[in-house]
């Protein structure tokens, strides 16, 4: 994206993380993202504690769980075609806000919001007509569970403009380093959500539908917050399509967000040719892999904080030309996490009983809970790791390095599920690729960090 003049007077409209305490700094990004995805665990944890609970309205828990776990790879799929413009958005505004260009980020606002739309068409269209296409991806022989599954992603898809909306408006607060602002609306859309899940699943006795139900309002709430935001004085950034639009800024948007985009829609892919081999093994191992990885959560949310703040962090420095500022700041995000993450692995491993207990007690699905979280617990660390230097190389705007290093990793899980000869076994390959990915992604990153710095601060000198 062609970079504007920088702008003497310095943008109100953002957090400046170019100036004062690193860890304050990141914290006051990393701790709302943080609160964030606590509220979206919890409502994660909440729709699963109630779907598990649907024998009370005359369907059967395991069948409504499996339901869900299968019909939430397409809305994650979703998840990736959002990246492809939310990353680039966040990136280019964050490297904005580092240079004061107030009309970048109402450019970088207006062809951010157009891309979206226009993947949102797709992502509607696919979900609401082929369903029945993705869900026989799976080849599961409980026709209940196809029809529950068909159901559920026939009504979260007719409005996935709401979920592709709200990533756009995410991205650019996100950038500016304002995500207590992500917080309150997102937040305010998780509580809702929460609230109608009971009354949804179990008092209007709609089950699987009625979680589905609950998620579409949920969002459109949200939404309906951010409408109001960017009608009024207080907005981020102008949406005007007359006089902002531009192609090649769209193109541009779409180039750096690209690599990570596919790279997360491969992985949604790589989970479910994963998802269909566990699939094989029965309905209980399908809900064991739903609820344990909602339950990882307690890792990925702490390092989902991070690594937008980190990206923001960076972006806004990289624009400032604060390079040594950059090195702190990985330094500091290390110190406070990796004792986090040795921390959550002792959690998982020697908890995990008691943990998975409060989700589903029965017998069998309970000791397949404790042994999947005790083998996927090894992977913790790592998993924030990758996460978190991720959110640096994003900020770079060097994106392809971690989305080809996620790809690797993820690519390998497939013909390792295959060779393994128990459940157990594809469990121990998620949680060994985590390994390898966390591990190369920091290693890469200190090397590469030192060749790119000194590139990066001969350019800006020659460029001033």
């Amino acid at each position: 994206m062609t970079q504007s003049k920088k702008h003497a007077k310095p943008m109100k409209k953002k957090i400046d993380l170019t100036t004062g305490s690193i860890l304050k700094k990141l914290l006051i990004v990393a701790i709302p993202t943080l609160l964030t995805s606590l509220a979206q665990m919890a409502y994660n944890l909440t729709d699963m504690f109630w779907v598990a609970r649907v024998d009370r309205v005359g369907f059967v828990p395991t069948e409504a769980v499996a339901a869900i776990g299968t019909a939430g790879f397409l809305p994650w799929f979703g998840i990736g075609m959002i990246m492809i413009v939310k990353v680039g958005v966040s990136v280019y505004t964050s490297q904005a806000a580092g240079r004061n260009d107030k009309e970048a980020v109402n450019r970088i606002a207006t062809n951010g919001l157009l891309a979206m739309l226009l993947l949102a068409t797709i992502y509607v269209i696919y979900g609401r007509y082929f369903n029945h296409h993705f869900v026989g991806l799976f080849k599961i022989d409980n026709q209940t569970v196809v029809a529950m599954s068909q159901n559920y992603l026939r009504i979260v898809t007719t409005f996935g403009f709401f979920l592709f909306a709200l990533n756009l408006f995410n991205g650019i607060y996100d950038g500016l380093g304002k995500t207590i602002n992500t917080f309150y609306v997102m937040g305010t859309g998780l509580l809702v959500n929460m609230l109608l899940d009971p009354l949804f699943i179990l008092g209007f006795g709609w089950g699987v539908e009625g979680a589905a139900y609950a998620t579409v309002i949920a969002q459109g709430v949200a939404l309906s917050l951010y409408g109001f935001v960017y009608f009024s004085k207080r907005r981020p950034a102008v949406i005007n399509f007359k006089k902002y639009l531009n192609v090649q800024s769209m193109k541009d948007i779409v180039f750096l967000g690209f690599p990570v985009g596919l790279q997360s829609m491969a992985m949604t892919s790589f989970s479910i040719v994963v998802g269909i081999i566990v699939a094989s093994y029965g309905e209980i191992a399908m809900s064991v892999s739903r609820l344990g990885s909602q339950i990882e959560a307690l890792s990925w949310m702490v390092a989902a904080g991070f690594q937008v703040a980190l990206s923001a962090f960076v972006g806004q420095n990289y624009g400032a030309n604060q390079i040594e500022r950059i090195k702190a700041g990985y330094e500091t995000s290390l110190r406070l996490l990796v004792p986090y993450g040795l921390a959550i692995n002792a959690l998982l491993y020697f908890f995990a009983e008691p943990i998975f207990a409060i989700f589903i007690s029965e017998t069998e699905t309970l000791a397949a809970g404790v042994l999947y979280l005790r083998i996927i617990s090894v992977s913790q660390i790592f998993m924030i790791l990758e996460m978190m230097t991720a959110g640096a190389f994003n900020g770079l705007g060097k994106t392809v390095i971690p989305s080809t290093i996620s790809f690797v990793g993820n690519a390998l899980r497939i013909p390792f599920a295959l060779m393994a000869v128990s459940i157990s076994g594809i469990w121990w390959t998620i949680s060994l690729s985590s390994v390898f990915k966390g591990t190369v992604m920091v290693i890469l990153f200190v090397i590469i960090f030192y060749m790119f710095r000194l590139k990066r601060t001969k350019a800006l000198v020659l460029e001033n």
